[in-house]
């Protein structure tokens, strides 16, 4: 069978590295416009694999070249373009997306953050067939792996490029031989996610400990890490713990409230939260020793009437200078 495949990152080139090993026939690699990184493109030419870039997947000039390929399969594995026909109708077969989420929950981008966010406790991997909506097409196979309580973004995402290959390989061995069904999802409750941006890696201390401690951990390297403020200075939060029997009661959300051997207490919207290991503007990493009282992030009403205030000055600056300024050209 004659696969063209379209990727980036780990898990394509993981997953291209078993498809040579087996008599699948990978007849091209087709490479985001701005790769993650280089390694499925250095594999691809080391395998003497013809590698493609287009600018636009869907132009006339790539369908063009697709077609002259003449691939049984098209694979999509972590690329970021949206694949439209005819480029969908240039495989025999059609083109199969493994995507790292449980579909028909999880569409869209960034699922294994938005999977940690939400506090689920296993992820899928799914194989399905791209039609022209976003990871809506008819299901192939699918299985899930475990998030466990302490799992941050690293343990996750390593625990899915690692059993990507095999998932893939097992599929397109499948799809080679016939021996497939697939379930439509027209008829299943999805949800759709978009991809993260910055700032959304900011802490609201006033949520709960539960929402801060899965966000904490589903951003954490190799992801930006969550942010906080302390005083004037941008602080990242790496690591922390939680848990879910500890007290909840009514406090200060943000305030440090005592210590443990774990670092310091944080009171939150519900409970508390500790936290374990921080990163300062001047880029050291630490377990954290702030005082009892120290407030982190920003309150927000004070924050809006000390600008009042600050504008209500500047104004008064300015009526002041303008008077002296009419006075001075009478004299």
């Amino acid at each position: 069978m004659r696969v063209l495949i379209f990727g980036d990152g780990g898990w394509a080139t993981n997953s291209l590295l078993a498809l040579v090993r087996s008599d699948i026939q990978v007849i091209g690699v087709v490479i985001r416009q701005r790769p993650s990184d280089s390694t499925l493109e250095n594999l691809a030419r080391s395998l003497a694999i013809p590698v493609y870039q287009p600018s636009n997947v869907n132009s006339e000039d790539f369908v063009r070249l697709a077609l002259e390929l003449r691939p049984d399969l098209g694979v999509s594995i972590s690329y970021n373009q949206i694949l439209r026909r005819p480029i969908l109708d240039s495989a025999r077969i059609g083109i199969v997306n493994f995507h790292a989420g449980k579909l028909p929950l999880y569409r869209g981008r960034n699922v294994i953050n938005w999977a940690i966010i939400n506090g689920e406790s296993e992820i899928g991997l799914t194989a399905h067939f791209v039609d022209e909506g976003i990871d809506t097409g008819d299901i192939i196979n699918q299985i899930t792996l475990p998030i466990l309580w302490k799992d941050g973004y690293g343990d996750v995402l390593n625990r899915v490029v690692e059993n990507f290959p095999h998932f893939a390989s097992e599929v397109l061995d499948r799809i080679a031989s016939g021996r497939i069904t697939t379930q439509p999802q027209t008829e299943l409750p999805g949800t759709y996610f978009p991809g993260r941006e910055d700032g959304d890696e900011w802490l609201d201390w006033s949520d709960t400990s539960l929402n801060l401690y899965n966000k904490i951990r589903a951003i954490s390297r190799p992801g930006p890490g969550a942010r906080t403020s302390l005083g004037h200075a941008e602080v990242i939060i790496w690591s922390a713990v939680y848990d879910e029997s500890w007290p909840k009661y009514i406090a200060t959300p943000g305030q440090v409230s005592g210590w443990s051997g774990d670092g310091v207490i944080v009171k939150t919207g519900d409970s508390t939260l500790v936290l374990r290991e921080v990163q300062t503007e001047q880029g050291t990493c630490e377990k954290p020793s702030w005082r009892i009282g120290t407030r982190l992030g920003i309150n927000v009403v004070a924050a809006l009437h000390a600008m009042r205030n600050h504008i209500h000055d500047l104004e008064s600056l300015l009526e002041t200078s303008g008077k002296s300024h009419v006075a001075s050209t009478f004299v």
